[in-house]
């Protein structure tokens, strides 16, 4: 959907904090060029007003209730391939990021941006090309070299961070004990932790477990 200067550029706001939503919606409105459609405060209602208002943008959180954004962003881009989903949110983490662009997102920016940045970000992926604030650039160009992880490394990680011992894990997984210390090895090392404590804080921080 492509909006030359002169047309308006119509705004779904996602987003389940009320005085966000409405604060971003005041703010939004203040540009003559911006029209605000509609507010979803979970991402069930978001679908349904992407579909019932078909906006130049949606703005996205990316975590709500009932659907969180990277489930918004895949259902609308199956049925929408030209949808155009700006996440605005503050997780930076560099699985986070890559999820979101994956599922389809055409930016990703913190909502601690300043206000000039964020109407860049709408006009830019209102026009089809893709924005990243710079320090969402750089935290995925900083990913380029880590080291990837397997499905069962995510797997084992994530019942780690949970606070499963390695018997635990042993018996959720059926596989042997000495096999859940090679992957939890494996995963200090890739992560660059010095413990499986610290391996589960920065799976928290870099967004490996969220849903």
């Amino acid at each position: 959907m492509n909006s030359p200067d002169h047309e308006p550029i119509t705004l779904v706001i996602a987003d389940d904090h009320p005085v966000t939503r409405d604060g971003l919606a005041l703010i939004l409105s203040t540009e003559s060029q911006f029209v605000v459609l509609g507010q979803a405060d979970d991402g069930l209602e978001a679908v349904e007003l992407y579909r019932r208002f078909l906006p130049t943008v949606l703005i996205l959180d990316l975590q709500m209730p009932k659907l969180n954004g990277f489930g918004v962003t895949t259902r609308l881009r199956q049925e929408f391939p030209d949808a155009q989903i700006l996440l605005f949110t503050t997780y930076d983490g560099d699985e986070d990021i890559h999820r979101a662009m994956h599922a389809g997102a055409r930016g990703y920016i913190l909502k601690d941006a300043r206000r000039v940045e964020l109407v860049q970000a709408i006009r830019t992926v209102a026009s089809g090309a893709r924005y990243l604030s710079p320090p969402i650039g750089a935290i995925l160009a900083d990913s380029q070299t880590a080291p990837p992880l397997t499905d069962r490394e995510r797997t084992v990680l994530k019942l780690l961070a949970e606070g499963k011992a390695n018997k635990e894990i042993s018996f959720a997984l059926n596989i042997s004990e000495s096999t859940v210390k090679t992957h939890v090895a494996a995963l200090i090392a890739k992560l660059g932790a010095t413990s499986r404590t610290e391996a589960a804080l920065l799976a928290v921080k870099r967004g490996f477990l969220r849903g």
